[in-house]
């Protein structure tokens, strides 16, 4: 009985020995040194030890979670956050490594509960702020989202990152100068960050200076040379501005790296048919259908490269393909009809372009085809059918390669001015304003700036007050970067309709680019 008794006295002196919050401070010392220095393992382990001497303390629990969680380990890392609430339920900074591994867990609802707990209890910090933010804009709860990062970022001005991250918000939200400010901000507090770069060259790239954007994307790619994101937004923005072999260089680049991205081949299509690359073309945009084969904008992307290669029957196929995939996409309408009318099938042209036209009233270049269409169809009820001389089919225009992108890309310099075209001498009078238009915007998009050029002028002449033709005309001199006639252009086009939004635009880029900005 004695010697049972003096085991059980040993056990429990043991006990006491093992449990000793003096002894335990200074293995949690010594963590804390570790976890200042980002050395996770040797942090985690003096933690343990402190741990095992001391099983009672919430705040060696929450620091071995924040290591845990640094190093990857959210699973423990949720155990022992758990276990420091348990001790000390009323301790803000353990919810808001709760919601910090919320996060990691893709939580994104259990997180915003956390981090509204932990600031609740009084927890005035940045950080759950800030992940609040994050989370609300995982959920797409933009405002939200805003309104804590507001918060989080004036609690603590001197983090770039969230910062950064209020710029991504502003992007989500179209808000690109915003978005520009913040990334500025970001960068001046960290020069060396490639993801403020990244977002900023995005932002450029929205608001029509693409060669700011691809110097932003030039020092995100001197860090990141295989950042997939930045090639690509490069490879758009080099587009943009008629670069297109470079453009090719960094769709390639990009597809090494993310060998299944479909937008990828369909961008890099765009640029080889500027290129006149046309089979190149076709291929690339037979990988996007496979790829993809429910994606209505392959399938219309390479109904026009049949088109161009004289396969008239697969580029409509390939267009009725797209309208079945997606019957609300108006592109496709006008695709299709556009080949009809281009091919003489007026009745067919005019039911798919009057669809387009229902699914988007203000698509004003179907509207315009709509009523040559219609016009043909009159004239053919009214007057027996004449012989005319046939019109080449004519590709339909080459679908953009980002919608991140905006249509009309803002040139720097301004070279000396052409000559405005004389009419062409393929001009038939049998052929339509309208008619010439659309060969002039496909001569456009097929980077045929001269025959381009010669069409819309034919359509000008033909039909002096027709808007369109001149906006149209005007944006393959702004492609050439030849401004002056480009705002001469721009001019008529606003004349003939004052309320042409698009023309406005492209005067504006013009007006800029001549230094006129804001005449």
């Amino acid at each position: 009985m004695r010697l049972l008794s003096f085991a059980l006295l040993l056990c429990f002196a043991g006990v006491v020995l093992a449990s000793d919050p003096k002894e335990a401070e200074k293995p949690f010392k010594d963590g804390l040194r570790y976890e200042q220095n980002g050395q996770w393992k040797e942090a985690e382990a003096a933690y343990s030890e402190a741990i095992q001497l001391n099983s009672a303390s919430a705040l060696y629990y929450l620091h071995r979670a924040r290591v845990r969680l640094s190093s990857g380990d959210a699973a423990h890392a949720l155990e022992d956050a758990s276990t420091a609430s348990r001790l000390e339920p009323k301790n803000g900074d353990t919810f808001v490594i709760l919601g910090n591994i919320d996060v990691l867990l893709k939580n994104a609802r259990g997180a915003i509960t956390d981090y509204t707990h932990a600031i609740e209890l009084g927890a005035n910090d940045a950080a759950a702020y800030n992940g609040r933010a994050a989370a609300h804009m995982a959920l797409e709860e933009h405002e939200a989202a805003l309104a804590d990062y507001n918060t989080g970022i004036k609690l603590r001005l001197d983090n770039p990152e969230p910062i950064r991250l209020r710029g991504d918000l502003y992007i989500a939200m179209g808000r690109f100068s915003d978005a520009m400010d913040d990334y500025d901000q970001s960068i001046s507090l960290n020069p060396n960050n490639p993801d403020a770069y990244l977002g900023r060259g995005f932002c450029w790239g929205q608001l029509g200076d693409y060669r700011r954007a691809i110097q932003d994307f030039d020092k995100v790619l001197s860090q990141r040379p295989q950042d997939a994101k930045a090639l690509t937004l490069r490879g758009a923005a080099r587009f943009r501005l008629t670069q297109n072999e470079l453009a090719v260089a960094d769709f390639t680049e990009a597809l090494k790296i993310t060998p299944k991205e479909v937008y990828l081949y369909l961008a890099r299509s765009s640029a080889l048919v500027r290129l006149e690359r046309h089979a190149e073309a076709l291929q690339d945009r037979e990988e996007a259908v496979r790829l993809a084969p429910t994606s209505a904008e392959a399938y219309l992307a390479r109904g026009g490269s049949y088109h161009q290669l004289g396969l008239h029957e697969k580029g409509l196929a390939d267009r009725s393909k797209a309208i079945e995939l997606n019957p609300q996409l108006p592109e496709a309408w006008f695709a299709r009809g556009s080949a009809y009318y281009l091919l003489g099938d007026y009745a067919k042209a005019q039911s798919d372009i009057a669809q387009a036209v229902h699914l988007r009233p203000s698509y004003q270049e179907a509207s315009d085809v709509l009523a040559e269409a219609q016009k043909h169809l009159e004239e053919a009820k009214n007057t027996a059918p004449t012989p005319v001389a046939p019109t080449p089919p004519a590709p339909a225009p080459e679908p953009a390669p980002a919608k991140v992108e905006p249509a009309i890309p803002a040139p720097a310099t301004a070279p000396t001015p052409a000559p405005v075209p004389a009419v062409a001498k393929t001009s038939n009078a049998s052929i339509s304003a309208s008619q010439h238009e659309m060969l002039g915007r496909a001569f456009t998009q097929s980077g045929k700036y001269a025959e381009a050029l010669a069409e819309l002028t034919n359509a000008i002449q033909l039909k002096p007050n027709l808007a369109t033709a001149y906006n149209a005309r005007g944006y393959v001199y702004l492609l050439q970067h030849d401004y002056q006639h480009a705002l001469a252009d721009f001019n008529d086009a606003i004349r003939v309709r004052p309320d042409y939004s698009n023309a406005l635009q492209n005067r504006a880029i013009a007006l800029k680019a001549l230094g006129k900005a804001g005449q």
